[in-house]
């Protein structure tokens, strides 16, 4: 029943007496209507609460970009880069395949160097930049030490980065640019790895109060971005950490007003990438992934591994086109914990063709086999590109 319906009801009445009687009767049906409505409302609120993959806001995201270009006023991408080495002449991204880059790596390069005070011919020693590694460890330990699910991050153009060691390098000036000798792959020393996390020092502005045990502290944290994901630096005296409409919830044995430190990880927003497009581990939520997620046994079918493999961000460019059964390809394949399945049947091989082939290719095809093997561990898991 609605205002119309009633107002049509009442005009079609003749008498005083029936208008009086009706229009009695219509507002305690109204009432009754209005009730209804706002309890479905709530209900449904309350299932997109319920269903809502809490893991979405802590999906990581990597791109890369010159210094300059990183705004102050960005609240979704941030450097991670801390400072070079002082032995180090420069921090280089080059633009090539996985597969290249470990070549790069072992060995000394041939390269040529130029500084404000000339271009230099140097033999020099590329290694990987093992300091955004301990980023990603730190991170992954906040993880678990909150509670939250960590999945493989996916972020290739780390595995690009590499700092360059010369002996005899005398110069002081600051690098210009940095090639190969034979110029076989581009080489960059303007660019810095950039991520979705941010280090923050929040503080308590309200007082806290006592816990319902009665010996912690309950401190509330307002958030500067309700809708990204945090986690906190558990300390020996951070007890226990979960999010209500007040904010961040922080149970310590602190009874005073404190700084906490914290990482934010902010939800992907519409800003322009430069350079190079923007990675990330993102899944994609489909109703029979909800349903997959939750169930006691994960299938092990050809159609259970394809949706896996089709439901990350990180596939597109991909096809998978076959799944053979005992089959062991190039890609992957040294993360399988153990196996013990009927002999012929130990191996999975996920084949892919190469929609549109780029220098990461691999990486694309390495994650989604990692994240085949995580959820079959009994087998060993690998894969290949083919492009026709």
């Amino acid at each position: 029943m609605d205002e119309s319906f009633v107002y049509e009801r009442l005009k079609a009445l003749s008498s005083g007496a029936e208008r009086a009687e009706y229009r009695d009767i219509s507002k305690a049906f109204q009432e009754v209507v209005r009730y209804n409505r706002n309890a479905l409302e709530e209900l449904k609120e309350s299932l997109r609460r319920e269903l809502r993959d809490v893991s979405e806001r802590f999906y990581l995201y990597g791109a890369v970009a010159l210094a300059g270009d990183v705004s102050m006023v960005n609240d979704f991408l941030f450097p991670m880069e801390e400072g070079r080495p002082k032995e180090s002449i420069a921090t280089v991204f080059c633009q090539c395949s996985g597969s290249r880059m470990k070549e790069v790596f072992a060995g000394s390069q041939e390269m040529t160097v130029e500084t404000d005070d000339g271009t230099f011919a140097v033999t020099a020693d590329i290694r990987p930049c093992k300091r955004f590694y301990r980023k990603i460890e730190q991170l992954r330990n906040l993880f678990y030490e909150n509670g939250i699910y960590w999945r493989t991050p996916y972020l290739p153009y780390l595995d690009r980065f590499g700092d360059v060691y010369c002996e005899g390098f005398q110069t002081q000036s600051p690098v210009r640019q940095i090639r190969f000798r034979d110029g076989d792959i581009p080489v960059r020393a303007d660019l810095i790895p950039l991520w979705n996390v941010e280090p923050l020092s929040l503080k308590c502005t309200v007082f806290p109060v006592p816990a319902i045990d009665e010996w912690n502290y309950r401190h509330t944290i307002r958030l500067p971005f309700r809708q990204d994901g945090y986690v906190v630096r558990m300390e020996q005296a951070v007890k226990h950490v979960y999010m209500s409409e007040d904010g961040l919830e922080i149970i310590s044995e602190e009874k005073a007003q404190r700084n906490f430190d914290l990482y934010r990880i902010a939800v992907r927003r519409d800003i322009t990438i430069p350079h190079y497009p923007l990675t990330s581990n993102f899944r994609r939520m489909r109703h029979i992934d909800r349903q997959a997620d939750h169930a006691v046994r994960r299938l092990g079918t050809r159609a259970e591994i394809g949706r896996i493999v089709t439901g990350y961000e990180a596939g597109a460019g991909l096809e998978l086109t076959g799944i053979e059964e005992g089959g062991l390809g190039q890609i992957g394949g040294e993360d399988a914990s153990y196996q013990f399945c009927s002999a012929g049947r130990e191996r999975i091989l996920l084949k892919f063709r190469v929609l549109s082939p780029g220098f990461l290719t691999e990486d694309q095809a390495l994650f989604l086999v990692r994240e085949v093997q995580s959820y079959y561990p009994q087998f060993l898991v690998t894969g290949e590109l083919s492009v026709y």
